[in-house]
């Protein structure tokens, strides 16, 4: 679900005081006016905006669904506010932001350091990983057993690219986008993709002879993303400390009572990707 190239300041300044110990993730609302001591753009509701990249969370023609949508929810609920969504993109959720139309995104986004000159963003949810599709034949899941295929695939812009030209050479084949990466590996043009590996999991569900490896359970110091991940949070609007302080108990709450863990395995992701740093990793200037 991210490649570092993808994922985006003034707003409400809320210096109200929050005392929220509840399980949350990205929510938000409300001003003097509501029952919630947290500033958005509307009082009483909290405005997010929904990228498309299931299973983490999809716009579903103003119904949502997915891990992001869940936290969500839940951090409304418990600090009575209403979420309102909006479908917003890669693209426009930063700027969506900083313009006040939109108190949060949200749909794996990666915290970079590119994104907080513009945005604050929550504790991390869990990592955005990296993953091998290939052949269950091919016993594909380390980054040690990409060199013993043909050909591999990835996506151009990955933090991981250019640590993969290094070990593989000419084998490896960059694409524009995912869906030229799939369409060569259906067509068995390329032996494994590597992309997302939360973008991977639902696309290969159906297709009993693929597997999809997350390849940070087997840490590669040759290729620093499967060592340091990259690490999806929730952006909100910069300065918005009683936002940001509600993100950060609802998440920390559903890390260490196993909700996110429950929730990426029930998507059939691995349980790895909710091994966050203490500290949050931050994507650094390129």
């Amino acid at each position: 679900m991210t490649r570092f190239s993808l994922r985006k300041v003034v707003a409400v300044v809320s210096l109200a005081a929050l005392s929220i110990a509840t399980f949350a993730a990205c929510g938000s609302s409300s001003s003097s006016e509501s029952s919630s001591s947290i500033t958005t753009v509307t009082s009483g509701k909290l405005t997010v905006g929904v990228i498309d990249i299931p299973p983490f969370s999809s716009y579903n023609n103003g119904d949502p669904k997915g891990i992001d949508v869940t936290l969500v929810k839940e951090i409304a609920k418990k600090n009575n506010l209403q979420p309102v969504w909006q479908q917003a993109t890669y693209a426009d959720a930063v700027q969506s932001i900083t313009g006040g139309s939109i108190d949060m995104a949200i749909g794996c986004i990666d915290a970079t350091a590119k994104r907080m000159q513009a945005v604050d963003f929550s504790s991390s949810t869990y990592l955005d990983g990296l993953g091998m599709a290939a052949k269950k034949s091919l016993h594909v899941e380390t980054i040690a057993d990409l060199e013993k295929v043909n050909s591999v695939g990835t996506v151009d812009g990955y933090l991981w690219v250019n640590d993969l030209k290094n070990i593989l050479g000419d084998k490896l084949k960059t694409y524009p986008s995912s869906v030229e990466l799939k369409a060569d590996f259906d067509a068995g043009r390329i032996d494994v993709a590597i992309d997302a590996y939360g973008v991977q999991v639902p696309q290969f569900a159906k297709d009993d002879s693929i597997s999809v490896a997350l390849a940070n359970d087997h840490p590669d110091k040759r290729v620093q993303a499967t060592v340091q991940a990259p690490e999806a949070a929730f952006p909100y609007t910069k300065g918005n400390t009683s936002l940001g302080k509600a993100l950060d108990a609802g998440i920390k709450k559903a890390h260490s009572d196993g909700t996110i863990v429950k929730l990426l395995e029930a998507q059939k992701l691995s349980s790895g990707l909710a091994k966050v740093g203490t500290k949050q990793y931050v994507v650094p200037l390129s």
